[in-house]
C-alpha cells in the first residue's frame, strides 16, 4: 500500500496514452481514481494546451503548499502554545491546501468537460519501465530530503542565539542586547520557556517591570501543570514585579491563581507557601497567613506525620515573625514534645526548635525560659543569633543560566 502511493506521488507524468487508445489525464486526487480516461487518442495539440492548462493549476496548489505552512508557523508561534492550538493549527493546514486542491480539481475537470466532453474515472496507472518509477521515486526522495535539510538550516541559528542571549544575560552587563536577540528570536522561532525566562530577567534589569511581568507568565503558562526547579524563581519574581506594577494584594491573587495550575508535591505546597507567607508578613498583609498552614495540615493524611511536622515549624516560624509571641510558644511546645518522642526522625531538629522558643519566650519576657532553652539547644551563645526567626526583604531574583 505504501509503496502504490509513493508511486502515486513520485509520479511526474500529467498524461499517457494506453494500448488501447484511450487518452489519460491525470487529475487533482491523492490516492483514488486518479485518472479521467477518454476512449479517444488526441491530437498532440490538444493535449498540450490542456496540460499547460494543468500546469498552471499547478502553480496555485504549488504556491499554497509553500505559503500556507509559512504563514500559519508565524502566526502560530504568536499565540499561547497547546495542544489544541496546535491541533487546530494543523487541521487548518490540511483544510487549506485540500480547498485548494479541490478548487484545482474542479476548475480542471470543467475544463475537460469543455474541451473534451464527459470522462470516466480510473487509476492513473502509465506503463512505464520500472527503472523509470526507480527514478522518479529517488527524485521525490531527494525532494523530500532537501526540504527536511533546508528546515534544519532554518532551526540551527536558534541554538546559536539561545546561546549568545544566555552570553549576554550572564555577564550582566549586556541585557538590551539580550532583549534585542530574545526578540529576534520569538519573532522568527517558536517560543521557549528558557527563552521567556532570559528575557524576563533582561527585561527587568532594564526595568521594563510590566515586560518581564507578560514573560514569566507566559513561561509559567507553557510549562502547564509540571512544576521545576526554575519555578520557585519564577514565582519569587512574580510576587515581585506584580507589586511594582500594582500592590502587593493583586501580587498574591496572581500568585495564587498560576499556582493552582501547577500539580505540586506535599514538599513543594510547603515551599510555595513559605515564599507567599514570608511576601504578606513583608508587606503587612499577614491576613490568612497562619489559617492556610492550618487548613493544609489539616488536609494531609493524619498519618503523614512527618510533612505535618514540619508545616508546623514553619507555622512557628510565621507566628514568630508575625509577633504572634504566645501561639508561637504553643506550636513550640507541641512541637518539642512530639521531637522528644520521636528522636530518630527529629533529634536533629530539637536543637532548632529550642533555640526559637528561646527567642520566643525572651520576647514575651520569660528570660529564664528563655535561657533555659538556650542550654537545651547545646549551642555556644556565639551561634545562637544566627537561628532568631527572621526574613530578609524580597529583591529580584537574578538566576544563572
Amino acid at each position: 500500500m505504501f509503496k502504490k502511493y509513493s508511486q502515486i506521488l513520485s509520479n511526474p507524468l500529467l498524461y499517457y496514452s494506453d494500448k488501447s487508445g484511450n487518452s489519460v489525464f491525470r487529475n487533482f486526487c491523492l490516492f483514488n481514481q486518479t485518472g479521467c480516461v477518454y476512449k479517444a487518442n488526441f491530437s498532440k495539440k490538444d493535449v498540450g494546451r490542456t496540460l499547460e492548462y494543468r500546469m498552471q493549476l499547478d502553480k496555485y496548489l504549488k504556491f499554497a503548499y509553500f505559503i500556507t505552512p509559512i504563514i500559519l508557523y508565524f502566526i502560530f508561534i504568536h499565540i499561547k502554545f497547546s495542544m489544541l492550538n496546535l491541533l487546530f493549527f494543523e487541521a487548518l493546514w490540511l483544510l487549506i491546501v485540500n480547498g485548494v486542491r479541490i478548487w484545482c480539481s474542479y476548475i480542471y475537470s470543467s475544463h475537460l468537460l469543455m474541451k473534451f466532453g464527459k470522462y470516466e474515472l480510473c487509476d492513473f496507472m502509465p506503463d512505464i519501465p520500472q527503472r523509470k518509477k526507480d527514478e522518479f521515486l529517488a527524485l521525490f526522495k531527494s525532494k523530500i530530503a532537501l526540504i527536511a535539510i533546508l528546515v534544519v538550516l532554518f532551526f540551527i541559528p536558534a541554538l546559536l542565539v539561545q546561546y549568545l542571549i544566555k552570553l549576554d544575560v550572564n555577564s550582566g552587563k549586556k541585557y538590551p542586547q539580550a532583549v534585542s536577540l530574545s526578540n529576534f528570536y520569538l519573532s522568527v522561532y517558536p517560543g521557549s520557556e528558557r527563552i521567556y525566562d532570559m528575557r524576563a530577567l533582561a527585561r527587568a534589569a532594564t526595568r521594563d517591570y510590566e515586560g518581564a511581568l507578560k514573560d514569566y507568565k507566559s513561561a509559567l503558562d507553557m510549562s502547564g501543570k509540571r512544576f521545576s526547579k526554575r519555578d520557585y524563581t519564577r514565582f519569587e519574581n512574580l510576587l515581585y514585579l506584580q507589586k511594582k506594577l500594582t500592590t502587593p494584594t493583586d501580587a498574591v491573587d496572581v500568585f495564587n491563581e498560576y499556582l493552582t495550575k501547577k500539580s505540586l508535591s506535599s514538599l513543594e505546597t510547603s515551599q510555595m507557601l513559605w515564599i507567599k507567607s514570608i511576601f504578606k508578613i513583608e508587606n503587612n498583609i499577614p491576613e490568612g497567613v497562619i489559617d492556610e498552614y492550618e487548613e493544609i495540615i489539616n488536609s494531609l493524611d493524619k498519618n503523614d506525620t512527618q510533612n505535618q511536622f514540619y508545616l508546623s515549624c514553619d507555622k512557628a516560624y510565621m507566628l514568630y515573625i508575625m509577633q504572634e509571641y504566645s501561639s508561637a510558644v504553643s506550636v513550640y511546645n507541641m512541637l518539642i514534645a512530639f521531637a522528644q518522642h520521636n528522636p530518630e526522625k527529629y533529634a536533629k531538629d530539637l536543637t532548632r526548635l529550642y533555640v526559637e522558643r528561646g527567642f520566643a519566650k525572651r520576647q514575651m519576657g520569660d528570660n529564664q525560659g528563655a535561657e533555659n532553652d538556650f542550654l537545651s539547644s547545646e549551642l555556644k551563645s556565639s551561634e545562637l543569633n544566627s537561628y532568631e526567626p527572621t526574613y530578609t526583604n524580597q529583591v529580584f531574583v537574578v538566576e544563572k543560566f
